[in-house]
């Protein structure tokens, strides 16, 4: 058996086989200091071709990163070409002989495959069975189709395949492009994460293989799917993280595969601009559907700059090299400078000269290196207040209101989500603050993908909806508020999702000459048919944010609802030698007084200090006051829901003010609400003071003045 043969020989010749530091940790952030590289790849080839399944969709990104740093590197690292040539021959060539000598080689497929099943197995037509992460990766196997395209064209070129492998390969190839595993007019045919996270495979494998089985077919499907992104210029998938990339990069895979780069510069910068509105230097991120938070020890990043990112996130390293690939495209500056934020967060602010100061200096030099030598050096874009839209240059969508004056890291900044429709992954969330940061700090952020989503009965995530997002909401007096029922029943609230507006004349976003920032949007439907919801913000220069909000309620809500604004704080489990907190999941704790407090749900490597945030919620009548603390989503950090409430009457409108205050210094957080004064009048005059500023919202104006 040629399979078995191979094995034994190659463990013959590799006597560091047995050695576990030799085969695992690739691939590795140098391998300068191996003397005996032969050796090592061998070790690596037969450890990895010996695995019984391995993920085809994930697992390649991270050998195409070493495929691009070794380019990068001017090709000279012939270390890291025999890393890549040893993992290509293993998990595809050695990959697909054992299979064959299984009986199964005709099984194995590089792309995707729209053979119907579900995620672990599906069933070719003559009936024999495709094995995910076996034969192939599935659906998703396509996701990493172009690197493992890239990466033999690069072995190709550097002359590290024979003959045969390369006549190997064509053959795995167009078995992959078979109508048996694809039928290019099933899966995804618009723009979105699944079509282009298959399609850099496709591509590559056009590009390099001109007679592969269906290639007008695949040439049909990549045309419908670039149609269908330039129609918007924009793909309508909104989530960032997770999917973010897995789309982004597929683009830029469908654009260099097809050479049409230049020609579509003007489409890639469209795309690449709106995600830049994102980013800013705060070392800290908030999403509008999951978690991003900061990677706890800073020096897994320093240490391997190319795979680990700055945020703990799913493939970490994969956003950063979005913005590194879409910079070398361009040649922008502030692409370079949004792949340093991703890749090793905010600015430091510490001095210049620490140990962590060089550690994070050299670890841009070796991620960022190549930009040196062409003379490109990171510059933050300018911008202030703002709309984001979806498909700006064609149908422009609001999709969100951002409140910042600069990008800088100690600038405080604001995000409101304001797309109006269903998402497949996130109900009920438009209009809601997905991030509220300052001076390094995440204050406010409680989205999560998984809530409102059901698993059968049962929810997967936190909360059921609503009341798990920051905003204004109205609830049945049948329910005990802010607690939503779930939304399989009928005899439920009126549904927000489908049926809310925006009402797109009221949008605004501004900044004053000071730095201080203004924002308001405007839905009707909120709650009911009728009822109109109204918020305006202000984020001042100094941090302090004061958010107030109108609520008419509509014909149908008559007496029966309550209403008031949601907030999540952030919620830290107490010592196991501490008692319970008195509010367990889901049970309700009142309150006497009108003001929470808590710390900040994270900060930026650079901040070493203590931040925390002051809550007060006031209004023009009593209200009642409270807290629970929910489920939380796998993508979001524990959180305490905190609000203030009170009864609504249709045709009326009812008025609410919330205060946030951050603070830095080791005051009590009494002394802190002492320094809070508000007003809310009838008439619609929103007032508070914090200290020495004061901020005055009324419908048509917003001031912020500081007395001496």
């Amino acid at each position: 058996m040629k399979w078995l043969t191979a094995t034994i020989l190659l463990g013959v010749l590799s006597p560091l086989w047995a050695h576990e530091d030799v085969i695992s940790d690739h691939p590795r952030p140098s391998y300068d200091n191996v003397e005996d590289i032969d050796a090592m790849a061998s070790a690596l080839r037969l450890h990895l071709a010996s695995q019984e399944r391995y993920s085809f969709s994930r697992s390649w990104w991270q050998w195409d990163r070493l495929r691009h740093r070794f380019v990068d590197g001017g090709r000279k690292n012939l270390k890291e070409l025999k890393i890549l040539q040893a993992v290509f021959r293993a998990l595809i060539l050695d990959w697909h002989t054992k299979l064959t000598e299984r009986g199964e080689g005709d099984r194995l497929y590089l792309f995707f495959t729209t053979v119907s099943g579900n995620k672990t197995a599906r069933t070719l037509a003559d009936g024999r069975t495709l094995t995910r992460d076996l034969h192939g990766g599935g659906y998703h196997g396509g996701w990493g189709g172009a690197a493992r395209m890239r990466i033999y064209e690069e072995l190709v070129r550097m002359h590290m395949l024979t003959e045969d492998e390369q006549q190997q390969m064509r053959t795995i190839v167009h078995q992959s492009m078979s109508p048996r595993f694809l039928n290019f007019r099933q899966g995804a045919q618009s723009a979105n994460n699944h079509s282009y996270g298959n399609a850099g495979g496709i591509a590559m494998a056009l590009k390099l293989f001109p007679n592969v089985p269906q290639r007008n077919e695949a040439d049909a499907w990549l045309d419908r799917i670039w149609a269908s992104l330039k129609e918007l210029n924009d793909w309508r998938e909104w989530t960032y993280y997770p999917y973010g990339p897995i789309f982004l990069h597929g683009v830029l895979d469908v654009a260099e595969a097809r050479g049409v780069v230049d020609r579509e510069r003007k489409l890639l910068e469209t795309l690449g601009d709106r995600c830049l509105g994102f980013v800013h230097a705060g070392g800290v991120r908030g999403n509008p559907n999951s978690g991003a938070p900061v990677r706890a020890n800073i020096q897994e990043v320093y240490a391997d700059p190319w795979n680990v990112g700055y945020y703990q996130v799913e493939t970490s390293g994969r956003d950063a090299h979005f913005w590194y690939r879409l910079a070398q495209m361009t040649g922008r500056a502030d692409y370079l400078w949004a792949a340093e934020q991703v890749c090793l967060g905010g600015t430091d602010f510490g001095g210049q000269g620490s140990v962590v100061d060089i550690s994070r200096a050299n670890a841009r030099q070796r991620r960022f290196g190549w930009f040196d030598r062409q003379g490109i050096q990171p510059e933050a874009p300018q911008s202030t207040s703002s709309i984001g839209y979806l498909g700006a240059a064609t149908q422009r969508i609001p999709e969100r209101l951002m409140l910042t004056s600069n990008r800088g890291g100690n600038v405080p900044f604001a995000g409101y989500f304001l797309y109006e429709k269903k998402d497949a992954h996130l109900d009920n969330v438009s209009g809601h603050l997905y991030e509220y940061s300052f001076n390094g700090f995440k204050f406010l952020h409680s989205s999560g993908k998984y809530n409102n989503v059901y698993s059968g009965n049962d929810l997967k995530g936190g909360g059921t909806g609503e009341e798990s997002l920051d905003l204004l909401l109205t609830v049945h007096q049948r329910h005990h508020f802010p607690l939503h029922p779930d939304r399989q029943g009928d005899d439920r609230d009126f549904l927000r999702r489908d049926n809310i507006h925006l009402n797109r004349d009221q949008l605004k976003a501004e900044t004053d000459k000071e730095g201080n920032c203004f924002g308001q949007f405007s839905w009707r439907g909120v709650g009911g048919p009728g009822s109109v919801w109204v918020r305006r913000s202000v984020l001042t220069a100094n941090g302090i944010m004061v958010v107030a909000d109108e609520f008419t309620a509509g014909p149908e809500l008559k007496e029966n609802y309550n209403t008031g604004p949601v907030w999540h704080l952030a919620w830290h489990p107490p010592p196991d030698s501490a008692p319970e907190p008195a509010t367990s999941e889901n049970e309700i704790a009142p309150q006497d007084h009108r003001w929470f407090s808590a710390a900040a749900f994270d900060r930026a490597w650079w901040q070493r200090g203590k931040g925390r945030i002051l809550l007060q919620i006031s209004s023009d009548q009593l209200l009642k006051y409270g807290s629970v603390r929910q489920k939380h989503s796998q993508d979001t950090q524990p959180n305490l829901t905190v609000f203030g409430n009170r009864a609504v009457k249709a045709g009326r409108t009812e008025r609410f003010l919330s205060i946030f205050v951050p603070w830095f210094d080791q005051r009590p957080e009494q002394e802190i609400a002492a320094t809070v004064v508000s007003h809310v009048t009838s008439t619609g005059t929103f007032t508070a003071t914090v200290g020495r500023t004061t901020v005055r919202l009324t419908k048509d104006d917003w001031t912020v003045t500081t007395s001496r």
